[in-house]
């Protein structure tokens, strides 16, 4: 098992390079319609093969140029605000605990 686990995680890093999905925008919204085209052709020609009925690939109406960093900007902005609210909530929680001891006194 970790071997094909190892072949596919391999094997889709090297694809997501091999591609340049790592690059703009524009490069990654001509793959999408690329795929978009090709893959209802091909899950066609397998669900024939193995006579198995599959539901209609669903549209993608999402325009990837605008929200292609957005993950990237807001994983950044998570670590980079971190330290701040790890103190603010730490002293959150000292005060809270302060205050609890103070009211069983």
């Amino acid at each position: 098992r970790f071997f094909t686990k190892f072949g596919i995680i391999g094997g889709s890093v090297y694809i997501i390079y091999d591609q340049d999905l790592f690059g703009n925008g524009e490069r990654s919204l001509e793959i999408l319609k690329t795929t978009s085209n090709v893959l209802p052709v091909a899950m066609d020609h397998w669900a024939k093969y193995f006579g198995v009925e599959l539901p209609e690939v669903p549209k993608l109406n999402v325009p990837i140029n605008e929200y292609w960093n957005t993950g990237v900007e807001a994983t950044a902005g998570f670590l980079s605000a971190a330290p701040t609210k790890c103190n603010e909530y730490t002293q959150k929680g000292w005060q809270y605990v302060k205050n609890l001891t103070n009211k069983t006194e």
